[in-house]
């Protein structure tokens, strides 16, 4: 199966030990069940814990639903529909784990995430695959959603995709004050816009999503849009995904966290980058491909682009203490 080109920085990778994770394990459920605020006194917004970070969601008694975040260890992956929403297509966590969360995107309530830092912070990323309910609408189509690569609707009316459907997921970093900072990563969950159509997919693994393109911010948003918007009703096919392990650089919160300074930018080809003693410095194109990655014991250090194609870069520089980031233009 074809994946998008994941963003993934060796260095970070490698500290480990200085991340922590949130892995959706506590507290444990019962055996095929799901946690989405059904168990709150009133109706409204509440918060789901673990660790640093906060998940936002929002429970109503008269409807029995939620939108935003939810805990599940639900293991059927073979089911179709609604009535099977809290379920991974995975059917289980990531490398087997017991639980893992569930996001239903809604237009009405948010689908958030805070750090619990008083700064803002780096937040390294974390895996996303599809719900079963999402994924088998998707392949198969029922009363509302298309089957991804066809040229018709669910009424099988001809929408004008010619088939090239996509279904994308949009993580943006916000700010002290909740507002989006500008930054955001895109993760395709589904796409079928391959020349070949032996390269379409719908994502049916965890995958890892890098996200220290963003900075340091103070939580994330997620908006899911998608090709199958026929009817007037918004998107057609289901508004979740499934996530797990969010990781959080920890030790940068204390530091100050500055823009990487390299010069001249825009620039024709090449880069200078101001340094520090033992940091890692990586580029990554637009689509997060990484193409350089070295680690650097000068104040000052050189690279030139001239070989690779005109357009954006994200420059890094990594250290036991700091993070810092850049957006470079090559003309």
């Amino acid at each position: 199966m074809k994946k998008n080109l994941l963003f993934l920085s060796a260095l970070i990778v490698a500290q480990t030990s200085q991340s922590q994770l949130a892995t959706f394990e506590n507290p444990v459920l019962a055996s095929e069940s799901a946690w989405y605020g059904q168990d709150q006194v009133t109706d409204g917004d509440t918060i789901y814990t673990s660790d640093f970070f906060s998940f936002e969601t929002n429970y109503n008694a008269g409807w029995g639903s939620y939108a935003g975040w939810a805990v599940s260890n639900v293991t059927d992956n073979t089911t179709p529909g609604w009535s099977n929403q809290y379920s991974a297509i995975t059917g289980s966590g990531e490398a087997g784990s017991d639980q893992y969360g569930v996001c239903y995107v809604s237009s009405w309530e948010g689908s958030r995430v805070f750090l619990d830092f008083t700064f803002p912070s780096p937040i390294v990323g974390f895996s996303v695959t599809n719900t079963t309910y999402a994924y088998f609408a998707m392949l198969n189509g029922d009363d509302f959603t298309k089957p991804f690569g066809a040229d018709t609707n669910a009424q099988g009316i001809i929408d004008g995709t010619n088939g090239e459907d996509w279904f994308l997921l949009t993580i943006y970093g916000l700010n002290e004050d909740s507002l989006q900072t500008g930054d955001s990563v895109n993760f395709y969950l589904a796409d079928f816009r391959f020349p070949l159509d032996a390269d379409d997919y719908i994502i049916d693994e965890w995958t890892f999503v890098d996200l220290t393109s963003l900075g340091a911010v103070k939580g994330l948003e997620f908006v899911l849009t998608s090709t199958d918007t026929t009817g007037g009703f918004g998107m057609n096919n289901p508004a979740y995904f499934a996530a797990e392990n969010f990781e959080v650089s920890l030790g940068v919160e204390e530091n100050e966290i500055s823009e990487l300074e390299v010069y001249p930018n825009p620039t024709t080809g090449l880069v200078k980058i101001q340094t520090q003693f033992n940091e890692q410095i990586s580029i990554y194109d637009a689509a997060g491909k990484l193409i350089f990655s070295e680690i650097v014991s000068t104040s000052s250090f050189e690279i030139d682009l001239s070989d690779f194609e005109n357009g954006l870069y994200f420059i890094t520089a990594v250290s036991a203490d700091a993070f810092r980031s850049a957006k470079v233009i090559k003309n």
